[in-house]
């Protein structure tokens, strides 16, 4: 019950965002950065995007916000002016074939069912241009991470995966250009496939 309130609570622009600075997410962000900038993309959906903090990686695109959680999307069009924010599910993106020239999927893929994942990349997939980037980062399963299985205990995502299962689901459908681990409190693995 009250690790049920807890997440409620996190849902909260404010709260997330706090929850995601003490959760490494400087490092992480910093990260993704030096990958993203040179490739340059004019239209980016970031899926489970939250309040849209990896916008402020990507100076001059189309930025597409896409979560669940309308508190977080409040929070993402506080934050920029005229965002265009999506209230929707990564499984179903109510987007056209080919439109984006990159899809972010950042700490997404440990909320979803094997199901859920096989869809969403599914999707990403199809909304994303040939030769267009498909971005993964989320923390992974190793159980020799005595910090990282305690921090599984709190968060609401049910379904932690090892490395090697989201390599597999990821490269069926992209070629993967940029496969690597790194480590704050997890373990995390940073990909980036494009789409043939």
């Amino acid at each position: 019950m009250l690790i049920e309130l807890l997440h409620k609570f996190s849902a909260y622009p404010w709260v997330y965002d706090r929850i995601q600075t003490l959760a490494g997410n400087k490092r992480v962000l910093e990260c993704l950065s030096q990958a993203l900038v040179p490739l340059n993309p004019r239209v980016v959906v970031d899926i489970g995007g939250g309040t849209g903090t990896v916008r402020t990686l990507l100076a001059d695109c189309r930025y597409i916000c896409l979560d669940v959680e309308m508190p977080k999307l409040e929070g993402f069009r506080s934050k920029v002016a005229g965002g265009l924010a999506i209230l929707g599910d990564a499984t179903s993106m109510p987007i056209r074939d080919g439109y984006a020239d990159m899809v972010i999927c950042k700490s997404v893929t440990h909320h979803l069912t094997d199901s859920q994942l096989d869809r969403a990349l599914d999707e990403s997939r199809r909304i994303l241009r040939p030769g267009g980037h498909m971005v993964l980062f989320d923390a992974v399963l190793n159980k020799q991470r005595w910090v990282g299985l305690a921090l599984w205990k709190l968060d609401r995502g049910s379904y932690p995966r090892p490395i090697e299962v989201l390599q597999e689901k990821f490269g069926g459908r992209f070629e993967i250009a940029r496969w690597e681990k790194m480590a704050v409190y997890h373990e995390y693995v940073f990909g980036i496939g494009v789409r043939r």
